[in-house]
């Protein structure tokens, strides 16, 4: 095999399938793609939603980082509240960051919930919300993902108010009454005794415009109002301003049922709540309530709702009656303060009818600990049918209560299911049981309201016919800057002309639009600056954003320059991001559709490195909706691998390519199942393939298929095949082999050296290579050339030739291990050597050339022969026999000495032998 050749033909097969197309011909058809993390969690559903609509929608994700401190600054009526659009630890904001609330209140120290929100930003590069309000208020921050998860907050800032308007703020005479907007005067913004008698023009306040006994005398400067000065019902419902008439400022007992048309105050006129609704998704159609039910066997998120599309369902099949309860969320609360609670319920008809379906509030002191509950229930419940039925209660918190934890719950059910939609709890507000417009003019009796039950400033300037009051109405200099409202005197109502250069104060003009003219010689700061207004233009710092944005021609933001880098969106609708804003810099390649992206950076793993490292964009494989493949260049390796983006340390499921210093690496990595990694190694001089097989395919050639060729000096093997590094096959640099176990050959064998087999067809030879020769003994003893050693339970056959001669004949035997046995014969001549004679005769120990008789029996391993000698003639033993090895293992050896023991010696000769071969 020529290794350099395969590596060559495999770069050019990856090289062709990093330039094919990902997912180029794949589509999800009328469905969706559930993505789940290693745990089974609900992470993102990407495809066709449960409402119909095609999205990405990602829950459960992790809380985003804490945001960095707001920005607060005091203006007019308010405070701004800014966000950088930064993390408090510098971070980079997760993909699925959704927004920042802007939480306020007047207390320094509180927990961000629905009634301290005051508005959002929407955008990651951060933006500006005005918060209006009268006292000084403490601000904070919460990010938020698509799940709805919130982050820690941020940092409190505060206390800060609004700006005050005093009259120095506002030069003497330049407000007049062409430069009050509409009803920007109002009651509230007149200083008591502002309007007095000669403040009013003679006739402007005419009888008709009041009601009789409207205006009481205490409320009037001494004959400041004479009879004929007011018209007959001058002050009508349509001059008071909205919720100006309160409960504190009517009479006792000035509004009677005589008073009240019949039906005027209806049950929808009436409310016992006074806040919005503190449930973030009380339809459980969101990604909050998707993480809710996440991961629980028992509850779920229901495709059946009451108006609307889903709705919470628990399941209540138990063995015995059993309790499952749902928390919806947590909200702060103090003691005596009340909630209202109320949902619609929908039992199955099998649902146990002794249960109870409760919405409750739970309690809670400042260790979390239960005080007691706040119930709305059903019990017994209204079970089977297709019509919702609804729970309400308005429940009040006990003494050390800090905050109430909201439930849903099946009590003691053991079969059936409920499902629940429209959940409420609002806080209940003193003072505000009557919804906003409920009394009405026709509601209020004639002369019901006296001018002593309406409280100073009651009468707003809504609800002042327009042009009622004129100048003529209001004295010289009475209408001061305390009087007027924030933003009161718009452009619409100041003179033309009226404001010149020596009218307005240095830095007067802020946020406004200059048409026209040339700016010379002065440095610009704040504001937006913009080519055009719609259309293809270009606009800087635009919403106070501090950036230079590029719109094309139909008004889409193609170009984007910031402090979070440079954004480029091409016709087709990919955009190239350069995101500065990291340890190096990133480079994010979207597609038209912004539904995926390839990444390329830098990232440091030591101090002062610059490993570059890419990623394609992310798909499903494995089991995971976010694999992708990585190349990462470093300062001592590079790599190509497939592996999971949210958890590339312990999920690399694929093939991989390493390059480091020493080695070279390519292989498959599974993670998941450690015993299918592979992986083939080159180093200096040395290749080899870790848990893995090599099969070689080579085409139709002269040439080997497998090839080996050391150099001169070689010492090692030239092939070691083992199994548990015990060797089974080797074949050393001379070219011996050596197999452990058996080897079976279907053609020839041909073998040019040495077979040396140590099983079964083992044979072995053992032969004299000099003579011997004893003399005076009739005593066995080992022939120490002819020895052999055997193993235990085996088999072995056995011949030979024996070539001797003496006098005193030849006794042989054998010596074997102890519980041997088998059966041996020797074709020699007897005790007494007989040969023939020329007339058929016999003759005894005496030379013949006609022949000698032969000894033919056999033999038991133990017993021993003698075979006759005539002088110093030479004769042969033929032997043959076998032998059967019992449990213990030993040597077999030849033994011989003199059959009759004298001086004449008895000599075993060279080339005598035996021949062992193992057959079981």
């Amino acid at each position: 095999m020529d290794i350099g050749r395969e590596l060559q033909a495999l770069r050019k097969r990856l090289e062709r399938v990093e330039r094919q197309a990902r997912l180029g011909h794949a589509s999800i058809d009328n469905t969706a793609v559930v993505v789940k993390d290693s745990a089974g969690s609900l992470r993102g559903i990407i495809g066709v939603q449960a409402d119909g609509t095609t999205a990405v929608n990602i829950v459960n994700g992790a809380a985003p980082p804490q945001p960095s401190a707001p920005i607060v600054a005091s203006v007019l009526g308010g405070v701004t509240v800014s966000w950088d659009g930064q993390t408090a630890d510098g971070s980079v904001l997760p993909l699925d960051w959704a927004r920042v609330e802007v939480h306020a209140s007047i207390l320094a120290s509180y927990d961000p919930v629905p009634a301290t929100l005051q508005g959002t930003i929407e955008t990651a590069q951060g933006a500006t919300v005005v918060v209006p309000c009268d006292t000084p208020v403490y601000v904070r921050l919460v990010a938020r993902n698509t799940s709805g998860a919130a982050s820690t907050p941020s940092d409190t800032i505060g206390p800060l108010g609004p700006v005050p308007v005093v009259a120095d703020d506002i030069l003497d005479g330049i407000v007049t009454t062409l430069k009050l907007a509409d009803d920007a005067v109002t009651a509230a913004k007149l200083a008591a005794g502002a309007v007095g008698t000669t403040a009013l023009q003679d006739g402007a306040v005419l009888a008709a415009k009041l009601a009789d006994a409207a205006v009481e005398v205490g409320k009037l400067a001494d004959n400041a109002v004479t009879g004929p000065a007011i018209a007959s019902g001058a002050v009508t419902a349509g001059k008071l301003a909205a919720n100006s008439v309160v409960a504190g400022n009517i009479q006792a007992g000035a509004v009677t049922s005589a008073a009240v048309a019949a039906g005027a105050i209806t049950t929808d006129k009436l409310t016992v709540t006074g806040g919005a609704n503190l449930l973030s998704d009380p339809s459980f159609e969101g990604a909050y309530s998707a993480a809710l039910v996440s991961g629980s066997t028992s509850w779920s998120i229901d495709p059946t709702g009451n108006g609307s599309a889903n709705s919470l369902k628990v399941n209540a099949v138990a063995g015995s009656a059993t309790t499952r309860s749902m928390k919806i969320t947590t909200v702060p609360v103090l003691p005596g303060d009340q909630l209202f609670l109320a949902v619609d319920y929908l039992t199955s008809s099998d649902y146990t009818s002794t249960a109870a379906v409760k919405m409750y509030a739970r309690w809670e002191d400042s260790t979390g600990a239960t005080l007691s509950y706040g119930v709305a229930q059903a019990a017994p419940p209204v079970t089977g049918g297709s019509t919702w039925n609804r729970i309400a209660n308005t429940v009040t918190a006990p003494a050390n209560t800090v905050q109430a934890s909201i439930w849903v719950e099946s009590f003691q059910a053991t079969a059936g299911t409920v499902r629940w939609d429209n959940a409420v709890a609002r806080p209940v507000v003193g003072g505000t049981q009557i919804q906003d417009g409920a009394i009405t003019t026709q509601k209020v009796a004639a002369l019901a309201i006296q001018a002593g039950n309406i409280a100073a400033d009651a009468v707003a300037a809504g609800k002042i016919a327009a042009d009622a009051v004129t100048s003529r109405e209001i004295a010289a200099l009475a209408v001061t800057a305390a009087e007027l409202a924030a933003n009161a005197v718009t452009a619409s109502k100041i003179q033309a002309g009226s404001v010149d250069a020596t009218a307005l104060a240095a830095d007067a003009i802020t946020g406004k639009t200059i048409t026209g003219g040339t700016i010379n010689g002065t440095t610009i700061t704040g504001g937006t600056f913009q080519t055009a207004t719609s259309g293809e233009h270009i606009t800087l710092n635009e919403g106070n954003q501090n950036k230079v944005l590029v719109y094309n021609s139909i008004g889409t933001t193609v170009n984007e320059l910031s402090a979070r880098g440079l954004l480029v969106k091409g016709s087709t609708g990919a955009v190239l991001w350069l995101n500065p804003n990291a340890t190096y810099p990133q480079l994010l390649m979207y597609n038209a559709a912004l539904t995926n992206k390839a990444t390329l950076q830098v990232t440091e793993n030591n101090t002062g490195e610059a490993n570059l490292e890419q990623f394609c964009g992310p798909f499903s494989a494995n089991g995971y909706t976010d694999m992708t493949w990585r190349q990462f260049i470093a300062k001592d390796s590079v790599s190509i691998e497939r592996l999971r983006a949210s958890d590339p340390n312990n999920v690399r499921i694929g093939g991989r390519l390493a390059l480091f210093e020493t080695t070279a690496e390519i292989g498959v990595n599974n993670t998941a199942d450690t015993t299918k990694v592979t992986t083939f190694i080159t180093a200096a001089n040395l290749a080899y393939l870790d848990n893995g097989r090599l099969q070689v395919l080579p085409p139709a050639s002269s040439n080997s298929a497998l090839y080996v060729n050391t150099g001169a000096g070689h010492t090692g093997s030239l092939l070691r095949l083992a199994v548990n590094a015990v060797d089974k096959a080797t074949i050393d640099k001379d070219g011996n082999l050596t197999v452990a176990g058996s080897a079976t050959v279907s053609g020839n064998a041909t073998v040019a050296g040495n077979l040396t087999v140590s099983g079964i067809g083992q044979r072995q030879t053992k032969w004299r290579t000099a003579d011997a020769s004893k003399t005076n003994t009739t005593t066995l003893a080992n022939d120490g050339s002819i020895t052999f050693t055997v193993v235990a339970n085996a088999v072995y056959r056995f011949d030979g030739y024996m070539k001797y001669s003496g006098a005193n004949d030849f006794l042989m035997g054998w010596a074997f291990p102890t519980g041997a046995l088998g059966e041996w014969q020797g074709l020699g001549n007897g005790t007494t050597a007989v040969s023939g004679t020329n007339t058929n005769g016999t003759q005894q120990d005496a030379i013949s050339t006609w022949g000698y008789t032969v000894r033919t029996e056999s033999n038991d391993l133990a017993t021993t022969r003698i075979y006759g000698g005539v002088g110093t003639t030479s004769f042969g033993v033929h032997i043959r026999g076998l032998l059967r090895v019992g449990a213990t293992a030993g040597t077999f050896a030849l033994q011989w000495a003199q059959g009759t023991s004298g001086a004449t010696a008895t000599i075993l000769y060279t080339d005598s032998h035996i021949t062992l071969e193992r057959v079981s």
